[in-house]
């Protein structure tokens, strides 16, 4: 199906984006989210913390799942898990039946350093919008809901 709308809106809307996704990797918005002297020194650290976190709330975390949720290959996932687990941040067990199969879990420090992270994204974005009216976050954060379950659905030739 093909839908026929003014191409303008949909560049305007694709920048827009774009300029968001640039805008959060800028040094400025990582130095305030990140602590260089702490555990999460990096976004993919932040990344795989988080991926296994969500993954663990659905019964476990795989780096298979890290590498969804990345949306990486399975090496680079597991070269970042590796880089995790050596900082203490996660723990990786072995199955019994199968040594190719492991299950992440956060530690106590990864789970205090991703609240800390969290809490710090958080603030971050209120300060952004701290004067904006309710009803006008409450409209953007339904909209954004939408359209990335939009994105997130399979692509469809």
């Amino acid at each position: 199906m093909h839908v026929s709308v003014s191409v303008s809106r949909y560049d305007r809307l694709d920048e827009l984006l774009t300029r968001i996704a640039v805008a959060r990797q800028r040094p400025s918005w990582r130095n305030r989210i990140l602590d260089r002297s702490g555990p999460v020194t990096n976004p993919s650290t932040l990344r795989v913390l988080r991926a296994v976190e969500q993954s663990q709330q659905a019964g476990g975390a795989s780096i298979g799942d890290v590498a969804e949720f990345m949306a990486v290959e399975h090496s680079t996932a597991s070269r970042s898990v590796g880089a995790v687990v050596a900082a203490g941040l996660v723990t990786k067990a072995y199955a019994a039946d199968d040594q190719r199969r492991c299950t992440l879990v956060l530690t106590d420090e990864g789970r205090r350093a991703l609240e800390t992270v969290t809490d710090r994204r958080r603030e971050l974005v209120a300060e952004t919008i701290a004067d904006w009216p309710d009803a006008n976050v409450d409209t953007l954060v339904d909209l954004l809901d939408r359209l990335a379950e939009r994105f997130e659905r399979p692509a469809v030739r």
